[in-house]
């Protein structure tokens, strides 16, 4: 009783527990749900992002690399067009890995609530966060530059673009996705979260620096939201629409005045609708995010709000899995419209699916026997020679029988006259000239 002489009896409940102790209880309880507890994702998450988001961004890591290996082994492809594709599936790689790393593995560790996974994840966060929105923003800008290079090709303001000049514009779209996502990086820290242990036991937090002006508006909205989401996106539209706009004007005419295009032009044609494709594939899955960066910065607050959170958390990640979407479809659009890239993926496909039944192949002619005929007095005799650099006796066999020996036999002596006839005409018809 000397521990509860302090307290009122008006402050002890009929089980004999101060209030005071019940209040800190309830309050650490809710601290812990607060701060400590793991909300276990929503099964429609869990379909959209670890399922089927998953599955997409493995098919778009297989794609593009198999693409970037098909298309970088022949110098020619480095110097078309094509080298932005090229360096568009390079980045896509990064991109399905980062996607991979980022959202399925986030729902997988607290689903499961596994310190092994949260461990990896909190580790690789501001990395792989950064570079996954840098490469958004880099295949963004390339695939704007590679529409308004067609652009000039299909208007005929320039027909010719160098090498040197693709890799500075390559190099320049690159540059300038560092410059508008890389600071994600420092913007960004992982702090311990309180007393929590296992998968709570960090949580994100943004530095204070990046919420101060003129940061906040000037750099993180009007540089990196407008320029690099808003420009990219209505560019790329106003450049697809001309082209497409272009492209029926040059078939109206071909068609009034039914003359066949070259060869030249049908591959120039190709090259255009494979772009718009792709292009407008961007255009289409990057909508949704242009309409939710719109709306954080309009009214922020609003997407809060019990009512739109739902709204808010299943577009952002309807977004992501539409980005990865967009570079998982680009090989199909690329085989469907190009025959060089369509000839190309069928050669390596058939190289990687046969090069087994080759080798077999390969093996198994090694090991064949070379039939000649030897004048040896037998007639028509196997012989087997060594290929290994040993020194070792030829190996004779006779297949012939009595019969097939008399046939070689005359065979071989009208090959003889016919052979000592065409010498003789030879010979004649050199001392003809010769006199």
């Amino acid at each position: 009783m000397a521990v509860i002489s302090y307290i009122e009896m008006d402050d002890i409940d009929a089980s004999g527990v101060p209030y005071s102790v019940e209040i800190v209880q309830a309050e650490s309880e809710d601290f812990w749900q607060e701060h400590c507890s793991v909300i276990p994702p929503e099964p429609l998450r869990l379909i959209m992002v670890a399922l089927i988001g998953t599955t997409v961004a493995l098919i778009s890591f297989i794609f593009n690399l198999f693409l970037f290996l098909v298309l970088v082994v022949r110098r020619k492809n480095r110097k078309t067009h094509l080298l932005y594709l090229i360096i568009l599936a390079l980045i896509d790689v990064f991109l399905s890995a980062s996607y991979i790393l980022l959202f399925p593995t986030n729902l997988f560790m607290d689903y499961f609530e596994s310190e092994i996974l949260a461990l990896i994840w909190w580790f690789c966060l501001r990395t792989v966060l950064a570079l996954c929105h840098i490469a958004i923003s880099a295949s963004a800008l390339l695939l704007t530059a590679a529409t308004f290079e067609r652009f000039l090709t299909i208007s005929r303001y320039r027909t010719q673009f160098s090498t040197k000049s693709r890799v500075i514009l390559s190099s320049v779209c690159v540059l300038f996705a560092l410059a508008a996502k890389g600071p994600m990086f420092f913007e960004l820290k992982v702090v311990p979260n309180e007393n929590c242990t296992g998968v709570t036991k960090y949580r994100p937090e943004m530095q204070d620096w990046a919420f101060e002006e003129p940061y906040k508006t000037v750099y993180k909205f009007w540089f990196r939201s407008i320029v690099n989401t808003f420009f990219p996106f209505f560019l790329g539209l106003y450049f697809n629409i001309r082209i497409v706009s272009r492209l029926n004007q040059q078939h109206s005419a071909a068609r009034l005045f039914r003359f066949a295009t070259s060869e030249h032009r049908k591959n120039i044609r190709s090259a255009t609708r494979m772009l718009v494709l792709v292009a407008c594939c961007y255009l289409a899955c990057n909508l949704l995010n242009v309409i939710v960066t719109a709306w954080e910065f309009i009214d922020m607050t609003s997407l809060m709000t019990p009512e739109l959170r739902p709204f808010y958390t299943y577009s952002s990640d309807l977004v992501s899995l539409l980005t990865v979407f967009a570079s998982a479809v680009r090989l199909p659009i690329y085989y469907a419209c190009n025959a060089r890239i369509r000839r190309e993926v069928n050669m390596h496909i058939l190289r990687i699916c046969c090069e087994s039944t080759l080798r077999k192949f390969s093996r198994d002619s090694a090991s064949l026997a070379t039939i000649r005929y030897l004048n040896t007095g037998n007639g028509f005799v196997m012989y087997t020679s060594t290929r290994s650099g040993r020194s070792a006796d030829p190996k004779f066999l006779v297949v012939g029988t009595g019969f097939d020996k008399v046939v070689l036999q005359v065979a071989m002596k009208g090959w003889s006259r016919a052979k000592f006839r065409s010498s003789l005409r030879r010979n004649d018809s050199q001392k003809y000239a010769m006199n």
